[in-house]
């Protein structure tokens, strides 16, 4: 796999967003970013197209950035006109995307894009922008009814032949879907399709309607590549850009929003979960146990107290008199692999990779690795969430996690832990409606003896994750 560094900090985004704007001039293109760019191959691996279960074309994989081909500009009312020009003469200050939020799609960030099917849901998986994701529900439901407008929006998708057919509505007002700020209205209706040729190449289409802005549906192609050896990081946005304050030379920050960014964002309530279902254990099409629902977890304090070396034991002590001051997830920062918030969780299952998708927190996922592969931290020495390697032991799944940064909390009264932590966790389903979690930390460097302790959750088979931004709480914006 590619060996290389993490990613720098969210400016990265403004520069893209002024660069792409000079290109839209038809100045010169911005310069390669990690994904698209003089490093992408033309043409993808060949092979013969995979299909799932049902019969319908596997988009799994990791893809190269959706890059443009033959695009237009879109046809504007003179209102919308105007306020592109207003945008590009502040260099953009005002993307959201440069602020570590959302830019929404169809935006397409240079960073790599994986896709996770199954045959009635799939997933988006972004590298860059925001580490986020999206759901594309092929399930035969359709858009509820009176929906929160979201950064994502809400995606309802059907197959026609070969080609995945996404629908999207309610889309947040206020989110840039391209780079040089498009605006658009509560009334934009997206439309994608994704149709995978062969083994390595796929084409996107875009359509987008708003009458509101536009005279006329505005129609993008877009081509990527497959990436069957490359492996995506751990882009976390906000970890660099803490301080939005050297954007507001540009302009004001909406509602005061300069000064909840310092104090942070108040712990998420939990909504009350469901009286979980009575039945057996499901099993997945290869036979193992179905881990796949959202899941609300039943507490989200450790249950007992480590037993700390005196250094860390110190650091303890002290996070816990400061009563949550410095704590990353009032940041927006990533909770990691042990911490848990009490919004719900979100588990979905492939024989050869599990994604578990978070409501709460930065709204992001991690990915338990179920096909052979070993550890191989050249590709992301340290990160937040660390690398996952899981294995099925009889009808438990076993992941085993390594790779991560020491800046996470274990849980809100601030336990710490080094970057040696090694995380094994046992995941059991014993019926329909609970869920099951055995932790075992080691950690030499921070603890005296192995921590180990019992999560339990319950299913909440009515409920889907909602979008949770943090930092759209933090910056005002929502």
């Amino acid at each position: 796999m590619w060996k290389r560094t993490r990613p720098l900090v969210a400016a990265v985004s403004a520069f893209a967003l002024t660069a792409g704007m000079a290109w839209a001039q038809g100045a010169a293109p911005p310069p390669p970013a990690r994904g698209r760019g003089a490093r992408a191959p033309r043409r993808g691996p060949v092979g013969p197209l995979p299909r799932l279960s049902d019969g319908h074309p596997d988009l799994t994989g990791i893809w190269n950035g959706f890059g443009g081909s033959g695009q237009t500009a879109p046809a504007m009312l003179p209102w919308a006109a105007k306020v592109v020009e207003e945008r590009r003469a502040k260099n953009g200050a005002e993307d959201y995307e440069a602020r570590c939020l959302p830019g929404g799609p169809p935006r397409a960030a240079p960073y790599h894009t994986a896709l996770f099917a199954t045959p009635k849901l799939v997933l988006m998986l972004f590298e860059g922008n925001t580490h986020m994701y999206r759901q594309f529900f092929v399930d035969g439901s359709s858009h509820p009814k009176d929906l929160k407008p979201a950064f994502y929006g809400d995606s309802r998708a059907h197959w026609d032949g070969d080609t995945l057919v996404v629908d999207t509505v309610s889309l947040f007002e206020k989110s840039w879907f391209d780079f040089p700020g498009t605006p658009h209205t509560k009334d934009m209706h997206l439309t994608e399709t994704f149709h995978r040729i062969d083994y390595g190449n796929m084409e996107m289409d875009v359509t987008i309607e708003d009458p509101g802005v536009l005279t006329q549906p505005w129609k993008i192609h877009r081509t990527t590549t497959l990436e069957p050896s490359f492996e995506m990081t751990e882009y976390v946005c906000n970890e660099n850009n803490q301080d939005p304050g050297h954007l507001n030379a540009a302009y004001s920050l909406e509602g005061g929003a300069a000064g909840k960014a310092a104090e942070g964002v108040a712990p998420p309530k939990a909504r009350k979960a469901p009286k979980p279902p009575a039945g057996a254990t499901p099993r997945a099409e290869d036979g193992k146990v179905d881990l796949s629902g959202v899941w609300v977890p039943t507490s989200t304090l450790l249950p007992s107290e480590p037993s700390y070396q005196p250094e860390y034991q110190k650091i303890y002590e002290e996070r816990k008199a400061s009563k949550g001051k410095g704590d990353p997830e009032r940041l927006c920062l990533p909770d990691g692999a042990v911490r848990i918030n009490p919004l719900p969780y979100k588990i979905v299952q492939r024989s050869n990779q599990i994604a578990l998708l978070w409501e709460g927190n930065t709204h992001s996922y991690r990915r338990f690795f179920l096909d052979g592969r070993a550890h191989n931290l050249e590709v992301e020495p340290e990160s937040w969430t660390g690398q996952s390697i899981g294995k099925w032991e009889n009808d438990t799944l076993v992941v085993d996690t390594v790779g991560f940064n020491d800046k996470t909390w274990l849980d809100a009264t601030g336990k710490p832990h080094s970057s040696d932590m090694h995380l094994v966790e046992r995941y059991r389903r014993p019926d329909l409606g609970h869920l099951t979690v055995d932790l075992t930390i080691e950690d030499p460097t921070a603890l005296t003896k192995p921590y180990t302790f019992t999560r339990s959750f319950t299913l909440a088979p009515a409920w889907e994750l909602q979008e949770y931004v943090c930092e759209a709480i933090r910056q005002g914006v929502e």
